[in-house]
Order: C-alpha cells, then structure tokens, then sequence
C-alpha cells in the first residue's frame, strides 16, 4: 500500500451515486499517477545500475591491460637489475632504467586520469579562477611534454592583444597536457603540431590541429566519452584523457569540440567564454603616490 486517501467533507443527502462515482475516478486517476511515478523512478534506477555496471567493467578491463603492462615492465626490469645471475651491461642498465622511469611516469598517468574523472563526475572539482594568459598555459604544458614532442615542428598563433582568460591555471594546464599527449600518441612521428587563438566575438577560441590519421565518420562526438578510444588509436590509455578535457572546459563554462581538417589530420576546438573585463597585462603597475605612501 502506498497511501491513503481520506474525505473530509459530508457526502450529499441527494445524487450520492454520482458523488462515489467521482470519487472514485478521482482516486483510481491518483492511483495511475503515483503508479507511473513509482515506474518511472524503477526505470531510472535499473538505467542507472546499468551504466554503473558498464563503467565497472570498463574500468576492470582499463585496470587488468593498461595498469598491469606498466607493472608488469617495472618488475621485469627490476628483476633483472636485481639478479647478479645476469649481469647486465652498463648501456643494458642504462636502458632498463629508462623502462622503470618511464613505464611509472605512464602508470603514474592513468591513476591520475582515473582520479580526476571520479572528481569531475562526483562534481568534487571546485573551479579557482584566475586572470592568466593563455600563451603562458600553452607554453608550460609544451616544455612538460617536450621530450614526448621532439622532432615535431610545433607553431603557436597566439595575438599578443588576446585577452586574458579567466580559468584555473592548473586545471585548464591539464587541458593542453592531454590534448598534446594525444597528438604525440596517436599522430606518425615528426609530424607537425598547430596552436591558433583568436578572439571571436565574446569568446576566446583555441584550437589545436594535428596532421595524423584524423577521425573516423561519426566518431567526433563519441570521441569524448569515458573510456572510449579513437578507432584509429595506436597507442595505450584508457579513454579518458578527451572525456577529462571536456569536463574542465565545460566547468569553465566552454565548449570542446572535434573535426578531421582538410589534407588530413584532427582538429580540437575550445570555446572559452570571456567573463568580465580582463585586466590589461602589459599595464605597469601603479605606484603609490608620495602623499599615500607611508613613512
């Protein structure tokens, strides 16, 4: 039982018939519609446990392949450090701990993701906006990445009169990591890297443009989904780098979007909203007067 309806009023001493009869229509239409609530709230819940299902075991298959090759190398190759049997060579040692730094720095990468996509979904990401210039968010998350981006010829189009853009530095950081890191992953090597802003309208667009094998039909959208991976990727992850990126875009209140470029290649597009005046970065900062300083 799930409630029950009470009259307070007196029923008619004349066409008592007519009065049960709507009464009763009344009740079995309230009936219906907590019925169809009820249902309604089932369907939700059994959607819900079915997309939990489904992240659960895409997340099992991510942690049994992409978590475990990474181990799996750091134990070989401490294993064989370790062993006096072998003896390796200098050079040999040399290139085992290469192995170690850089299969950890890659488990170190997938954990991150997987943190910060539990943070995005949870809603647990608290926004701290600053005033920043966008060259200055390019330029540092090109040097992490230099080492992945050598041999590429990358060209950055950055007016010197953009705006400043009002974002987390150390969010919309991560933005360009993973949006470098792909074109690093999934494009041939010595292939060149484009960074354009402009100002448009009442909107900052960047947009980062690849020459590798692009995307396939269909896939510009679905490209942005937790744990999915371009069909044409070649490389390791889990499929949750661009699901990231959207999420950080999105919670500066932006856009972040996907298109295969004429002559080959993939091109991101992000669309920043401009809030406010920005403060003029080339201003010099104002001096007190003698009368307001202070002795």
């Amino acid at each position: 039982m799930l409630g029950v309806l009470a009259l307070g009023t007196r029923p008619p001493k004349s066409g008592f018939a007519e009065y049960r009869s709507f009464n009763d229509a009344f009740v079995r239409q309230c009936a219906m519609a907590v019925e169809r609530a009820r249902l309604a709230e089932d369907g939700r819940a059994a959607a819900l446990r079915a997309r939990t299902e489904e992240m659960r075991s895409s997340l099992l298959s991510a942690v049994s392949h992409d978590l475990r090759t990474p181990l799996a190398a750091i134990t070989g190759a401490g294993t064989m450090l370790r062993d006096e049997s072998v003896k390796p060579t200098p050079e040999q040692q040399a290139e085992l701990l290469d192995t170690i730094c850089e299969e950890a720095e890659r488990l170190e990468r997938l954990v991150t993701n997987l943190l910060d996509m539990t943070r995005i979904e949870s809603g647990a990401v608290k926004v701290k906006r600053e005033w920043v210039p966008l060259e200055e968010l390019v330029t540092s998350a090109l040097a992490r990445l230099e080492s992945k981006l050598e041999h590429r010829p990358i060209t950055t189009d950055i007016p010197d009169d953009l705006p400043l853009i009002s974002v987390d530095p150390v969010l919309f950081e991560q933005v360009f990591l993973n949006l470098f890191e792909n074109a690093a992953k999934y494009t041939p090597r010595g292939s060149p890297l484009e960074i354009h802003a402009r100002e448009q309208g009442t909107a900052v667009v960047v947009e980062v443009a690849d020459r590798g094998p692009g995307l396939k039909p269909g896939e510009e959208a679905h490209i942005f989904e937790k744990f999915v991976r371009g069909a044409r990727a070649n490389g390791g992850g889990v499929g949750l780098g661009l699901a990231i990126c959207r999420g950080i875009v999105e919670s500066h209140g932006g856009t972040l979007s996907a298109e295969n470029r004429e002559g080959g290649g993939a091109l991101f597009r992000i669309t920043l909203p401009i809030l406010g005046d920005a403060p003029n970065a080339s201003a010099e900062p104002e001096l007190p007067r003698a009368a307001d300083a202070r002795p």
